[in-house]
């Protein structure tokens, strides 16, 4: 059905000019193609990221958590840019706290460096197209249930602008919907973890994509909300469950507070884009050391960017 309403919408475009790609589709068949089409296209795209943490009213926590806590202070950014020539062959490098990563998916292998040093070849295999599947895609799509906002100018580029809301209802339902899917991984236990933390979780967010009027394809998107946390009445209700882990036997009070942004801006889609095979000098094991990526980790790394 997608790839029909993606032929349709390219038939009209050609008959009809730009824009009329987005006008042929509803909002989720807009989104769902741009998103299905994204991951296996040539295209650049860079990548930021903001987490804000404020954990002061929290108190009673393991002192493992609380130095966690600590470190991470009132939160940190981050950037990012990947290099797509496609679903096999990936490069993607992010920095943040003055450390920078780069990973490369290539072929069904991946390779890792840090702070531009050598690279180091991981010992698992990798998905030779590591992608997420058109149900899954659709399924995301469809919890959350984007709407057309209007038109709008993104960089000099006309784009239709859809934007959903993001609410834990809406993460239970999406959980749900793929957690009997091939690829779902641990969605399952996801969609039960939200559940029985609804009650003491609050907040808001938003999914927003910009999708250029002459073709469809992902200009911008980005992601924002604020979550509270009500830890004492988390562990209030554990309680009886199991025994007292914080400070000298106490039991953890307070909220803890979180925002979080990101934002991917595409450029070059369709164009000429060479990823290249990293020279290993090392080999990482498949689980285990400070460097190494399991490849469930691996996946979701590249798939989401």
């Amino acid at each position: 059905m997608l790839a029909a309403a993606a032929a349709a919408g390219a038939v009209a475009v050609a008959a009809c000019g730009p824009g009329a790609v987005l006008t042929a589709d509803t909002p989720g068949q807009a989104v769902s193609t741009a998103l299905e089409a994204v991951q296996t296209t040539p295209l650049r795209m860079s990548l930021t990221a903001d987490l804000t943490v404020n954990a002061g009213g929290v108190s009673g926590l393991p002192s493992s958590i609380q130095s966690a806590l600590g470190q991470i202070g009132g939160g940190s950014s981050a950037t990012g840019h990947l290099d797509q020539e496609s679903a096999a062959r990936r490069e993607l490098t992010g920095s943040a706290g003055g450390h920078t990563l780069t990973l490369v998916q290539y072929d069904g292998h991946g390779y890792v460096s840090e702070d531009g040093g050598a690279y180091a070849e991981l010992s698992m295999s990798l998905p030779s197209s590591a992608t997420v599947s058109p149900s899954d895609v659709s399924a995301a799509v469809n919890a959350l249930g984007f709407q057309d906002q209007g038109g709008a100018t993104v960089d000099g580029v006309g784009v239709e602008h859809y934007s959903a809301p993001i609410t834990l209802s809406a993460l239970e339902k999406l959980a749900q919907g793929v957690a009997a899917s091939p690829s779902a991984g641990g969605m399952g236990s996801l969609g039960q973890g939200l559940t029985l933390l609804a009650p003491y979780v609050s907040g808001h967010g938003t999914a927003d994509l910009w999708l250029s009027t002459k073709d469809g394809s992902l200009v911008r998107a980005s992601v924002s909300g604020s979550v509270s946390i009500d830890v004492g009445a988390i562990a209030s209700a554990l309680s009886g469950l199991m025994p007292a882990a914080g400070s000298a036997g106490s039991t953890p009070t307070g909220s803890l507070d979180m925002s979080l942004s990101l934002q991917a801006d595409v450029s070059d889609y369709g164009g000429s884009v060479t990823v290249s095979k990293p020279s290993a000098t090392s080999t990482l094991p498949a689980w285990g050391g400070s460097s190494s990526l399991p490849s469930s980790l691996w996946s979701s790394l590249i798939t989401a960017a």
